[in-house]
């Protein structure tokens, strides 16, 4: 469990600000990196004096609600605690308990940890994919705007989630203040959370049972004097992940603003007081009742801030989702969030830039919570591997699998198979370390000039040195080949649910009618974190589910070089396509196709294109069975040695507006072998809209192309897609 907390996301390496700022001493212009754009900088942007609103944001009397003997008055203040979390979200808090000399000592430590040598705080750096130590979190691309502003972070309870490289070389005295005080913290936030179940009319047991064991963590902030303070943020606008935030401001300076009735609050510290706010894991748990709120940090041009913020979040190995003694019958409260584990819910958020509330909305029923699920459905169809293992001898095959007896069905492509061995040189194979790596420029067009033709005219390439390791890719294709040998009762645990595709069955079986395909699958959302289905991920083997995330997370960071290598081939501006497809839905076909006694009898899959906008497809053994139509021939495609097949989908060929081309491909079976692969989709993001690239086709800053395609919504054209039997390139026809 020790590595349970550092794992949850990770943040790429930037410079440090406050080094910045010390060798530079007279800088008069900030680094354009850190001058945000107007469109970053969140609105609204009206600043209220918060003199004017001091007697408003609540100030909460903690001694009151733990100790007055008198009904009335806990009554009174239970009540104002209730309205602070209901209304406002952040709220002072006094008579907290936490022995002043401990939080004056913490300030202090504090102080002397920022203003150590360089050189020591590089013993306490941020390691590559780990959020924990010097550094910055949420950026995740070099092009991202910086913040003006240095953290240090390291999550301080369970122990066992100390990370002892970090711990072991903090000063002493730092490190025997800050055990106290994430102590003396961790007893204040679970009075609080009492308090607020008390409120909610929460069970308490719930609530404690969610947080008593809960993942605590630390976040010191660091900002520096800014020279040109109205250009940059400290810390962009966004809500607080977690469950609870204590914030200490070390200083007395101010730089914290709420977002309050469309305008920017700022609010300045009390003597002796702790600002507490609401999180968005609380939100979720308090069913929308009690609300996160966007906040962020401001600087000054002459004065340094720093502050120390506690987050406590619940247990890592627990559930989230609106608390059962909300949303019982009994209360009739209808869930406004769906249910996730607490792990994916972190790292869903913590492999993304900050934007506002925008995660949090994410995971409402009535946003996008339930669109990974509600694309469509398939009728359950018999198992075929079943079907062959319950007649081994079998020598006919079932009249609903036959295709080609049919002669009116024109459902079955061009019937003439060119030998793969004649073109064999002519299938494109890329090579992506000179994409990614060469410094010879030459080298570099060379090769995206043929990663361009590729996507032009053929629609499918082998990809060489894609960068997965291969110990990872052994592993997947392992655990593959195990889950569809495993007995029929593992594989009916994650069995598809009416209405629904993902799981273990069959997609586009729309009637009762159709003819069926030679195979089996499982179908599976894997990315975003908040999509996968708790049903499913909880019923596969430990094995398998940890390779999936892994594998993934690896395939997931291979499209995204392929999409912006794509983008660059083409013209399309990056920065175009990463918000079409960076936070994107991930899904995984698995499939399995049995060995047939009439192989010309039947398909394994159906003549098609793929929906997505690229497919990472790994043969998972050497058995060849894809073919994809090229000048009205089927061509097969024989798998290289540790490559990936890669193939453009329909939202690839409208995106670029018909100049990438999506192809029909299909699989066929074998008499005596059996074959398995496995098909990873990338998909733009289910909030988005799908059309041509506006880089493409904008006169003022595109080529002046035409758009061939309309423009819809990601989750209409989807819902077409798996709304309807397979029927080749007709969805994305239908959309010119």
């Amino acid at each position: 469990m020790e590595m349970e907390g550092a794992n949850l996301g990770g943040s790429l390496l930037v410079p440090n600000v406050q080094e910045l700022v010390r060798k530079e001493l007279h800088m008069k212009q900030v680094p354009a990196r850190y001058i945000q754009d107007d469109d970053d900088i969140a609105v609204p942007t009206i600043i209220v004096d918060s003199s004017t609103l001091l007697d408003q944001i609540p100030v909460i009397d903690l001694h009151v609600l733990l100790f007055s003997s008198d009904h009335d008055m806990f009554q009174s203040q239970l009540h104002k605690l209730d309205d602070a979390c209901k209304n406002w979200g952040f709220f002072h808090l006094i008579n907290h308990g936490v022995s002043t000399s401990l939080v004056n000592k913490m300030k202090s430590e504090i102080e002397q940890i920022f203003n150590i040598p360089i050189e020591e705080k590089m013993k306490l750096d941020q390691e590559p994919v780990d959020l924990e130590g010097f550094g910055q979190a949420f950026v995740v691309s070099d092009q991202q705007k910086l913040d003006w502003s240095d953290m240090f972070y390291l999550v301080t309870l369970p122990l066992h989630l100390r990370k002892p490289r970090l711990w072991q070389n903090l000063p002493l005295s730092f490190r025997e203040t800050l055990k106290e005080y994430s102590s003396e913290l961790h007893k204040l936030s679970m009075k609080i959370l009492n308090l607020m179940a008390k409120a909610l009319n929460i069970d308490e047991d719930e609530m404690s049972d969610l947080f008593e064991k809960g993942m605590q963590s630390m976040r010191m902030n660091y900002y520096p004097p800014c020279p040109q303070p109205d250009l940059v943020v400290g810390l962009t606008p966004h809500s607080d992940g977690g469950g609870l935030t204590i914030l200490l401001q070390v200083s007395e300076v101010d730089g914290l603003q709420i977002q309050h009735n469309g305008s920017w609050i700022p609010i300045k510290p009390l003597p002796d007081a702790f600002i507490v706010n609401i999180g968005d894991v609380l939100e979720i748990f308090s069913n929308g009742i009690y609300k996160s709120i966007e906040h962020r940090a401001v600087v000054h041009s002459e004065v340094e801030r720093m502050s120390i913020a506690g987050f406590l979040s619940p247990r890592l190995d627990g559930e989230l989702g609106p608390a059962k003694s909300l949303t019982c019958p009994k209360t009739r409260m209808p869930p406004q969030f769906g249910t996730l584990s607490v792990k994916d819910f972190f790292k869903g958020l913590f492999e993304r830039k900050l934007d506002g509330k925008s995660y949090l909305q994410r995971l409402r029923i009535n946003g996008n919570w339930m669109e990974g699920a509600k694309l469509g459905g398939s009728l359950p169809v018999p198992n075929v591997q079943e079907l062959v293992r319950k007649e081994p001898h079998m020598k006919q095959v079932p009249a609903r699998y036959i295709r080609r007896l049919d002669l009116h069905q024109d459902d079955i492509a061009p019937p003439n198979t060119v030998d793969s061995s004649s073109l064999l040189d002519q299938v494109p194979v890329i090579d992506l370390h000179p994409l990614l790596f060469s410094p010879d420029h030459d080298l570099f067009q060379s090769e995206l000039h043929k990663l361009e033709d590729a996507c032009k005219n053929w629609g499918f390439f082998h990809l060489v040195n894609h960068g997965v390791n291969t110990s990872l890719v052994k592993q997947m294709k392992s655990e593959i080949e195990q889950f569809f040998d495993s007995p029929m009762e593992e594989k009916m645990k994650l069995d598809q649910e009416t209405g629904d595709l993902e799981g273990f069955g069959q997609a586009f079986v729309v009637s009762d009618q159709q003819k069926l395909d030679w195979c089996d699958m499982l179908y599976l959302v894997t990315l975003p974190l908040h999509l996968r289905k708790p049903r499913l991920w909880q019923n596969l083997p430990l094995s398998f589910r940890e390779t999936i995330q892994q594998y993934s997370s690896d395939v997931y960071k291979l499209s995204m070089k392929m999409l912006n290598l794509i983008a660059k081939s083409i013209n399309i501006d990056e920065e175009e396509m990463r918000d079409l497809f960076e936070e994107g839905k991930q899904a995984m076909r698995m499939n399995y196709y049995p060995s047939c006694p009439q192989p010309d009898l039947v398909n394994g899959l159906t003549p098609h294109s793929d929906p997505s906008g690229l497919t990472i497809l790994l043969q998972v053994n050497h058995v060849d069975g894809l073919e994809i139509q090229k000048n009205g021939s089927w061509i097969p495609i024989k798998p290289l040695p540790d490559s990936f097949i890669v193939n453009i989908g329909d939202t690839l060929e409208i995106f670029s507006n018909g100049i990438y081309k999506s192809i029909e491909h299909r699989a066929i079976v074998h008499s005596k072998m059996e074959r398995m692969s496995i098909a990873t989709f990338t998909s733009p993001r289910m909030d988005g809209e799908i059309g041509p690239a506006k880089s493409l086709t904008c006169p003022e800053t595109g080529t002046g192309m035409s758009p061939q395609f309309r423009t819809t919504t990601v989750t209409d054209f989807f819902k077409g897609f798996f709304g309807r039997e397979l029927d080749r390139k007709s969805n994305v026809e239908q959309w010119k």
